[in-house]
């Protein structure tokens, strides 16, 4: 493996040396060869923390995600699919290994959960090759739960099985199981043996209609047409009454599609909300303005009062909001203080936001604060678009972390407004 620009030596010496342990035993081979055969029509996909290389060598026709951020801003169809949330040999700088790592992974773990929360609510999950007390485990059972009303919470206990290895086991035990994640109680079924061959010898009698990789092509091609209207390159999906498709070659798929709708609301919450206005970043979830206003606004803003960022939403949807509406500055003179006005003084000297940003920069709140000062003539809206980007992509907590937070986020109200809100 070659070492790669920027990427840590001891991440790419493990990532090496696990790429080198390729051999299955022979002790494994014909368990190996039953999962393999499981793969074609009986797995929907794997989520795994291993490096290694094995599930993508043994499912040959499955996509690979590697590492967090791949799986939540990518478009997943939960078909044929290999979730590698701590990373892969193939790009050893996403490797999940050390502290810091591992407080990354934390961090971002409601994102995380979010994404997975559709899966969990459409198929059974088994657990094999994990120790129920393991700590990551728990965690992001953890960041699931919470983000499930009870009767939801009720229905995926259903989906769980727990594979418990135990070695000289005789045939298989099926018992309750019941683990705690901070005071909520989550039963699942445990299943206990030694020989993973009885598990797939079971899996194997419950078969799709039609291997795997093709429902995955299909679901592909249906997102595709619904996100661009366009047919893809390999079905051509359209509506019923589209006269330029051949009846013979249309393919049309009908499904329930509102269970991740579950997970729209924990995963936006007030700083979210402020950090798309600038980055955009909820498009890659793939929730629409509609959505996010009907389910996650009040959530959201539950807490504080004031005027919110809203303007940009709005303007994304025909319907009129008026509950949210009720929310959005009408004037400038609406997001700013009788405090900020005296203040006007300070920035006198200023011409621009562009220009309060090149000579203040070096003390990040004290610039987001005096700029904050401006009278709205100065206001320049793409020059404070990209103060607010550079702030955002370069300072990670900076709307969680007081001074900072408070200055940035009345910054991001008087874009909003400017740039969406201003008649």
């Amino acid at each position: 493996m070659v070492e790669e620009d920027g990427v840590s030596p001891f991440k790419v010496e493990i990532a090496s040396y696990l790429s080198s342990l390729t051999a299955i035993p022979p002790a494994y081979a014909e368990e190996v060869k039953k999962l393999k055969s499981i793969s074609k029509k009986n797995l929907a996909g794997i989520i795994t923390t291993n490096y290694d290389l094995f599930f993508e060598m043994l499912f040959e026709d499955y996509k690979s995600y590697v590492g967090q951020d791949e799986l939540v801003f990518s478009a997943i169809q939960g078909v044929a699919e290999i979730y590698k949330i701590h990373g892969s040999v193939s790009k050893p700088d996403s490797i999940v290994i050390n502290a810091q790592d591992y407080e990354v992974f934390s961090e971002k773990g409601k994102y995380l959960a979010a994404k997975l929360l559709t899966i969990f609510m459409e198929y059974p999950i088994i657990f094999i090759g994990y120790s129920i007390g393991d700590q990551n485990i728990r965690n992001i059972l953890n960041d699931i739960v919470t983000c499930l009303p009870k009767d939801k919470f009720e229905k995926l206990q259903e989906r769980f099985i727990f594979v418990d290895y135990k070695s000289g086991f005789s045939g298989v035990s099926v018992t309750p199981y019941s683990i705690d994640l901070n005071g909520r109680l989550l039963n699942m079924t445990r299943v206990t043996l030694e020989d993973f061959s009885l598990l797939y010898d079971a899996l194997q009698a419950k078969q799709s209609k039609m291997p795997v990789k093709l429902l995955r092509r299909f679901k592909e091609e249906i997102y595709s047409y619904v996100i661009s209207s366009k047919p893809g390159l390999y079905m051509q999906v359209a509506s019923l009454d589209d006269e330029k498709i051949d009846e013979d070659k249309l393919c049309i798929s009908i499904g329930l599609t509102n269970t991740g709708e579950y997970g729209l609301k924990p995963l936006i919450d007030a700083n979210m909300w402020y950090r798309d206005i600038i980055t955009n970043e909820l498009e890659h979830y793939g929730f629409s303005y509609e959505q996010r206003l009907d389910l996650s606004f009040s959530d959201a803003f539950k807490s504080l009062n004031g005027c919110y960022p809203v303007h940009k939403y709005l303007s994304m949807v025909d319907d009129d909001y008026p509950n949210v509406r009720a929310h959005a500055a009408k004037t400038f003179d609406d997001l700013i203080s009788k405090t900020i006005v005296k203040s006007r003084k300070y920035v006198d000297k200023y011409a621009s936001v562009k220009e309060v940003w090149e000579n203040e920069k070096s003390d990040i709140a004290k610039a987001a604060r005096l700029l904050g000062y401006l009278p709205e003539e100065k206001m320049n809206v793409a020059e404070l678009f990209d103060v607010l980007q550079e702030i955002l992509k370069n300072n990670e907590d900076a709307l969680s972390s007081p001074p900072l937070s408070t200055e940035l986020k009345r910054l991001i109200r008087m874009y909003d407004y400017l740039k969406w809100g201003k008649k």
